[in-house]
């Protein structure tokens, strides 16, 4: 009776610390999708006639532009991400640019972000679509953008350690330890061109180890750019996020034969 009895009370501490895993990874979408989407919320200036005319119809264009519900497979619902979630995290020195939606970046003119989702197999997105004056501009901050990701992948993985550990809490003394890592990768092109990082991390615990795996991908259509991060536990469904990245790219190049030329 005493085996059993420990047993239950170890499969009913296994079940409390997977869905503070799961709260865990759902903050660690939350973040990567501040810190990578972020990076292409560029702030913007005033201009002539013909560039307030561009800038009216590119923010009418980008909240048309973002994912919805309609465009995710069925079983999709909102999350329950919240902006507490990223309390007290932040980057510092160099990496400090990717703080604030940063505002330091020129030529964005509009921006929209989605709500987060949430799959039926545990699998959290969000995306980002931004317009910028032109084509170079959009250009010159994806290159921003990679070059900072690459510079501050330590402060970004040390920043998802520290968010799965605060978010599982109580259940944190049962976490042995976490590792993440954010690398370049290879993915299918969409749009003109198609920026992708690997999202890892594996979380160990008394009882097992938990993988959470993803992508952080940036995809440009001419003046336009969606950020997409695709995470799940366990292992990625190939064929889902690729139709959910070319459902993103097909959105932004509606936008982009929106836009005055």
């Amino acid at each position: 009776m005493a085996i059993r009895t420990a047993r239950i009370r170890s499969w009913t501490g296994r079940r409390r610390l997977d869905s503070s895993i799961l709260n865990a990874m759902r903050f660690v979408t939350a973040i990567i999708a501040l810190i990578v989407g972020s990076s292409l919320l560029l702030a913007s200036c005033g201009g002539k006639s013909t560039e307030d005319t561009y800038r009216a119809a590119a923010q009418r264009a980008v909240p048309d532009a973002v994912l919805t519900l309609d465009n995710l497979p069925q079983g999709w619902a909102k999350s329950e991400i919240g902006d507490q979630a990223l309390a007290g995290l932040s980057l510092n020195g160099d990496c400090a640019a990717l703080n604030g939606r940063g505002r330091d970046f020129p030529g964005e003119v509009a921006t929209g972000d989605s709500e987060p989702f949430a799959g039926p197999h545990n699998q959290q997105l969000a995306s980002t679509v931004s317009a910028f004056t032109d084509t170079d501009a959009a250009q010159a901050a994806v290159r921003r953008a990679n070059d900072l990701v690459l510079q501050c992948r330590d402060q970004i993985q040390e920043a998802l350690k520290q968010a799965i550990q605060k978010a599982a809490g109580d259940l944190g003394r049962l976490i042995g330890g976490i590792s993440a890592s954010v690398e370049p990768a290879q993915f299918k092109s969409f749009g003109d061109e198609t920026s992708a990082y690997s999202l890892k991390a594996e979380i160990s615990t008394l009882l097992t180890s938990i993988d959470v795996n993803g992508h952080i991908l940036v995809i440009r259509k001419g003046p336009l750019t969606g950020v997409l991060l695709y995470a799940t536990l366990g292992d990625l469904d190939a064929g889902e996020e690729e139709g959910i990245a070319s459902a993103l790219a097909t959105k932004l190049t509606h936008a982009d034969d929106s836009l005055p030329k």
